[in-house]
């Protein structure tokens, strides 16, 4: 990581230097084009809440919910890793609430007290808690219910004194506490068949809303009955401040009135779903976001006319009006009051301050972004909310680290003497990634989506055109040791090798009827092995093309497959279950010691000498290569496992990255690991 230091005295006093610099955080580059954007932060945050034997955290996991508190000066951005709090003003981080319940921090849902002294906070885990924390302090202080459902929405009563909460676990959950006793004075569950396709609360409780494929429910929940059953096609909801209507959809939005469950109106200029929908504090006005990262601004409903001065001259309009009548007309053009662009990915979060004069924003592009609502203008953006980790590599001999995210975001930190900096590349177009992986050098960078695989040239952002479009997703991609072929791994069991220079098929290769998790290319560049859920390992002599079935009985499928650095065989089940085989003689040699647990991710240290695996419940295991037993232990704290790995060439530093979209930086020297 921090390259090759002439003795150990500068390589300590370096890694002192990184924990006490500032951290600056540079956003650069869209591949294909290029917008600058740096921000300065504290770097203290990087060291907030870290497990032991961590010396470093790059990332603060993805956006699942966002609030204003009720003054403006704060905002809490729920997180894959806990609550972040910010200077609503500067962006600057100002705390991290790591929040657990049942192993779990991944918070779903986040409520101020009307004092702005108190957060509630609520799992996406079925069987969490909801519990309240003093902002100022950091600190837990009650737990409201434990395991309740995967909680959608909390709310305040007006004085502060109540708490209800909005749920799901199989059924609609809905609970009202008083804060100060604990005491639960309300509770309901309404049975409801099918999948949930958006569940909302209204302000006051009158109401809740909740639909699945087809259907859309109105619930009273005091007084414990359904009320409506609305036929509907879309996946967010929103209820008004007063009760009133009802907005939900999906690329077209509708209205409802509460009460009659009649149709008002339609509001329609999204080319994506929508994914969220949020009302304005007076209710006259409500913002949608899309997947595609944009968000409208609408009138409730179209506004009055602005007055024209009095003209006697007749015209065809006012005789046709004379006789039609002067209706309001369902228009778009007249709903929509302003659009507002900046996100390239779905909006997963919105909401509006207590005066309804700013919207924040959230999205899986891994940015927070602060608008004003009357000009539209973007106010704030905060960075590093980024998705799920893909690949690591450390490049320029070990002062860069590449990272890529399931968002299709590559992050680039650069360390030297003068401290950390990130740089983030973004796709464009924006561009998921079911799986990413870098050349040696980091210049290419090959990603897998929706049956599409993609190269890059991220040293000179220009973008090839798909090597192939098939209509199986790609899970699994690794480039050969020279990097002329790439494997692809596919839903439903296809595999195939891409001439990566001349950019077309290479061979398509058979042998697996399910997904194809891992691929992985031998070090002297004679093998390539594929492992499925189908259970099968298949082993590829890439002179001659022949394939040999490796002698598996894995019932729930194969999660890894790896080399050592002699190209033997390394293949690890889902159950945790680690073998090794000789590829010469397609024989089993050996089993790893004390390997259970299920696992998602696998690395071996650049000197062949270590194994370490990532297990769910956030636990890293290294082993010895020579003895195959475990030797250490770490855990992330986390509940995602840690899916990728990388060493720093010397061995002294381990980089983990999850599934929450951190990456973790673990100091094996001072432990006595590093050159066994």
């Amino acid at each position: 990581m921090f390259g090759r230091f002439p003795n150990k005295t500068d390589f300590n006093k370096y890694k002192e230097h990184i924990m006490k610099k500032a951290m600056l955080i540079l956003t650069a580059s869209f591949i294909f084009s290029i917008v600058f954007h740096t921000t300065s932060f504290p770097q203290e945050y990087n060291q907030w809440q870290l497990p032991e034997g961590a010396i470093l955290r790059i990332g603060k996991g993805g956006i699942n919910d966002m609030k204003l508190s009720p003054d403006g000066s704060l905002l809490a951005v729920a997180s894959d890793i806990g609550v972040w709090i910010y200077d609503a003003h500067t962006g600057t981080e100002i705390s991290l609430l790591k929040v657990e319940s049942r192993g779990v921090r991944n918070v779903n849902c986040i409520a101020f007290a009307p004092d702005g002294k108190t957060l509630a906070i609520g799992n996406w885990v079925i069987g969490g808690a909801v519990q309240l924390w003093d902002v100022d302090k950091g600190e837990l202080l009650t737990v409201m219910k434990e395991r309740v459902g995967s909680v959608n929405s909390l709310v305040f009563s007006p004085d502060g004194r109540l708490l209800a909460c909005l749920s799901w676990n199989r059924n609609v959950e809905y609970h009202m506490w008083e804060i100060e006793s604990g005491r639960e004075v309300l509770s309901f569950i309404g049975e409801q068949a099918g999948l949930f396709n958006g569940i909302a609360l209204s302000p006051d409780s009158t109401y809740i809303a909740s639909a699945d494929r087809n259907e859309l429910y109105l619930w009273d929940p005091f007084n414990k009955e359904k009320l409506h059953t609305i036929p509907y096609n879309g996946w967010s909801l929103a209820i008004s401040p007063d009760s009133r209507i009802l907005v939900g959809g999906s690329t077209t939005l509708k209205s409802w009135d509460t009460q009659s469950a009649k149709e008002l109106l339609t509001y329609d200029n999204h080319t994506r779903n929508v994914e969220k929908i949020i009302f304005s504090p007076d209710g006259n006005t409500f913002a949608s976001g899309d997947t595609g990262g944009k968000i409208n601004l609408w009138y409730i409903e179209p506004p009055p006319p602005l007055p024209i001065e009095e003209d006697n001259t007749p015209s065809l309009a006012k005789v046709l009006r004379s006789v039609t009548g002067n209706k309001k007309e369902n228009n778009t053009k007249q709903l929509i009051k302003r659009t507002l662009l900046g996100h390239t990915l779905p909006i997963k979060a919105l909401h509006f301050s207590s005066d309804g004069e700013k919207l924040v924003s959230g999205s899986d592009d891994g940015t927070a972004k602060v608008w004003e609502v009357d000009t539209g203008k973007e106010l704030l953006t905060i960075h590093g909310h980024t998705g799920s980790v893909k690949d690591i590599r450390f490049i320029n001999n070990g002062t860069t680290l590449l990272s890529g995210g399931s968002d299709g975001i590559i992050m680039q930190t650069n360390m030297d003497e003068l401290g950390i900096t990130e740089e983030v590349i973004q796709t464009k177009p924006p561009w998921y990634a079911f799986d990413m992986t870098f050349s040696k050098d980091g210049k290419t960078v090959a990603s897998g989506c929706w049956g599409e695989v993609r190269l890059w040239n991220a040293e000179t952002q220009k973008f090839y055109a798909p090597l192939g479009k098939y209509s199986e997703f790609v899970l699994s991609l690794a480039f050969s040791p020279d990097e002329k072929l790439l494997g692809s791994g596919h839903w439903r069991g296809r595999v195939f090798l891409w001439d990566v220079p001349n950019r077309k098929l290479y061979e398509t290769l058979d042998g697996h009827t399910e997904d194809v998790r891992s691929v992985a290319f031998s070090p002297d560049g004679k093998w390539f092995a594929s492992g499925s859920k189908d259970g099968l390992v298949n082993l590829w002599d890439l002179d001659n093309m022949t394939k040999t079935t490796l002698p598996l009985n894995a019932e729930n499928g194969i999660e890894r497959v790896a080399f050592t650095h002699d190209s033997d065989l390394i293949t690890a089940l889902w159950n945790g279950e680690i073998k090794l085989w000789d590829t010469d003689t397609k024989e089993h040699i050996a089993d790893f010691f004390d390997a259970r647990g299920t696992l998602d991710g696998l690395e071996i240290s650049p000197d062949g000498k270590i194994m370490v695996t990532g297990l769910h419940g956030g636990l890293i295991r290294l082993y010895d290569m020579e003895t195959r037993s475990l030797f250490h232990q770490f855990n992330t704290g986390e509940s995602t496992a840690p899916t990728q790995f990388t060493f720093s060439s010397d061995g002294s530093i381990l980089v983990s990255g999850s599934n929450n979209g951190t990456l973790l930086f673990w100091d094996l020297e001072n432990l006595g690991i590093s050159n066994r």
